[in-house]
């Protein structure tokens, strides 16, 4: 055997221990110092081991794919170049970096979930699509929206006629006004105070009333004189002689210091002057006059408490900006009194306070509501433009926004009223659509004493008719409102929540007389997280139901069905359920 061969065929008991470098001595052509040509000139990195018997050594050797073998002592492997180094470490440090940021997105994902699934709710209405309640986007309701027309105590005595009060005062007038949270009284209501002048006695039950039932007064003054021949100097003076008597206590016109005392901060100039005559002319108010008659008023009044608030034009109607009504002279009523009292002011910039507190008209959509049902239920939508034309032309005219007023509303003026479950549909709809407009202040036409169109009471002994059950269910709605985009036009949805975002209250009106359901589930996506619980609702035709959903609590509903009325049970109670609590389901599933 050569000594080549002795080198590669070795046994391990012979050459265990010896070093690397050894090795490469007994290897034909090795120099030290330079490196071994072979025919690879690739090398592994890998340092050669002996393993087993009968290894053949150029195998291990061929590893080394052409590289330099390490002279050093110790048989340490090569280390790696340092920028392959360099890009292992990072490699180590990249994975936990991409894990981290997969982790950090899922977290904000889920974090947005639940956020989403906590301040948004779905609404689905029939097979119309889902509209979004955004509980991060609320206005809140005005509680002056919330009002209606009062008149002097039944058999009070005006300065004119003994007797002439025709309204009643009593508990159970007063605890139903409560029940509805009625916020607003206006008063003398509608043309008596035109026909009648008010006397001290009057004033002062009115005064007692506001006490009682926790509203705030909404107060005409008298533009007419039906008793005698006065100038507008005069009358205007005496309407400053009103706001006296009523806002301060030590005005020499009162009878002692115990006389009932509720200040009033609403006032308004004359009643419908679109259809009144001027006393200085004897023919219909024209515009004009009355915006100049407003000024004379409005100056006088303020002189006396410079707090209040005062109203106009007070108009019969208003179709919106540029619809009419017109006066005598062709004038259109609303954007001509805007533009006089505006330019008064801009011309007495130094008045320490502003003549004009609010834009206040009075609207009646039908003269006969007997037979138009279906146009009663419809008219509803007019409220959008009329109500955002008036504020632009407002802003136009003043610079400024101000509040608007409805201070007398109902389906029809006299007495073709159409049938009880309509009037209180269309009544529902139309204080939902002046919620979503933002109107400040509105009076509903009247509480009692005329039973046509539809009061709150009947004339003749006082109960509750179907328009104050739809003021008590608003009662419970919550005080911010939600905008909503529900395109159901047989079913109108108005969505309102508390301050603390605790409570989320949906008024649902069926105006149609088929049944509807209605989905109300939260936002949530895919993850089941959500503080408020999803619930259905079986809305039967022309009815209503306030359904309120607490967070992390029961939800429960209000449930009033005007078409129910019989003439043994005229006004048809409101139903209240309480999930989980009550076996009886009436238009909601729990």
């Amino acid at each position: 055997m050569s000594s080549l061969e002795n080198v590669f065929n070795y046994r391990p008991s012979l050459l265990e221990g010896v070093s690397y470098i050894h090795i490469q001595r007994h290897i034909p052509g090795y120099v030290p110092g330079r490196a071994m040509s072979t025919h690879n000139e690739q090398t592994t990195g890998e340092s050669a081991r002996l393993s087993g018997p009968e290894t053949p050594l150029p195998a291990a050797l061929s590893s080394s794919q052409g590289k330099s073998l390490s002279s050093s002592p110790g048989n340490q492997p090569p280390q790696a170049p340092r920028g392959t180094l360099r890009r292992v470490g990072k490699r180590r440090y990249l994975l936990p970096l991409f894990l981290l940021v997969v982790l950090t997105l899922g977290l904000v994902q889920v974090a947005s979930a639940i956020t989403r699934a906590n301040m948004h709710l779905l609404v689905r209405i029939g097979d119309v699509q889902e509209s979004d309640l955004d509980l991060n986007q609320s206005l809140p309701i005005s509680p002056y929206l919330f009002g209606s027309n009062v008149f002097p105590k039944a058999g009070s005595d005006s300065q004119d006629q003994q007797g002439s009060g025709f309204m009643r005062y009593d508990a159970g007038i007063v605890a139903g006004l409560r029940s509805a949270r009625i916020r607003l009284l206006r008063f003398p209501g509608g043309e008596w105070g035109e026909e009648h002048t008010l006397s001290s006695s009057q004033l002062d039950d009115f005064s007692q009333l506001l006490q009682v039932t926790g509203a705030d007064g909404l107060m005409q003054s008298q533009l007419s004189n039906p008793s005698q021949q006065d100038t507008l100097a005069t009358r205007a003076s005496r309407a400053g002689l009103l706001v006296d008597y009523m806002n301060n206590p030590k005005s020499i016109q009162r009878a002692s210091a115990t006389t009932p005392y509720h200040p009033v901060k609403y006032w308004t100039v004359g009643n419908e002057p679109d259809r009144l005559k001027n006393p200085d002319t004897g023919a219909t108010f024209t515009a004009t006059e009355y915006a100049q008659a407003f000024i004379q008023y409005s100056i006088a009044m303020h002189q006396n408490d410079p707090t209040i608030k005062v109203f106009g034009p007070e108009i019969s109607q208003f179709y919106g900006a540029g619809l009419g009504p017109y006066d005598s002279a062709h004038n259109l009523w609303m954007e001509t009194f805007l533009q006089i009292v505006s330019r008064y002011e801009q011309s007495h910039p130094n008045t320490k306070y502003h003549l004009l507190d609010g834009v206040s008209f009075h609207r009646y959509p039908l003269d006969n509501a007997s037979q138009a049902t279906n146009l009663l239920l419809n008219s509803t939508g007019e409220w959008n433009d009329l109500i955002s034309s008036l504020r632009q032309s407002i802003r136009q005219d003043f610079g400024h926004d101000l509040p608007v007023a409805v201070t007398e509303v109902n389906t029809n003026p006299k007495g073709d009223v159409p049938p009880p479950d309509y009037a209180a549909l269309w009544w529902a709809d139309t204080l939902g659509k002046l919620m979503n407009q933002q109107v400040e202040y509105a009076a509903f036409f009247s509480t009692q004493g005329v039973d046509a169109p539809y009061p709150l009471f009947t004339a003749r002994d006082g109960q509750q008719t179907v328009m104050l059950r739809i003021m008590q269910l608003f009662a419970h709605l919550q005080a911010d409102y939600i905008a909503t985009s529900s395109e159901n036009d047989s079913v109108s949805l108005y969505a309102t929540q508390d301050d603390a975002h605790n409570m989320v209250s949906m008024l649902l009106i069926n105006k149609e007389m088929n049944t509807e359901i209605v989905h109300v589930r939260p936002n949530s996506g895919l993850l089941p997280l959500s503080a408020w619980h999803a619930q259905d609702v079986t809305l039967k035709g022309h009815s209503l139901v306030l359904l309120t959903l607490h967070r992390n609590g029961t939800n429960e509903a209000y449930t009033f069905s005007p078409a129910q009325a019989t003439l043994g049970d005229p006004t048809p109670g409101i139903r209240h359920t309480i999930c989980g609590q009550q076996s009886e389901v009436l238009t909601i599933t729990c």
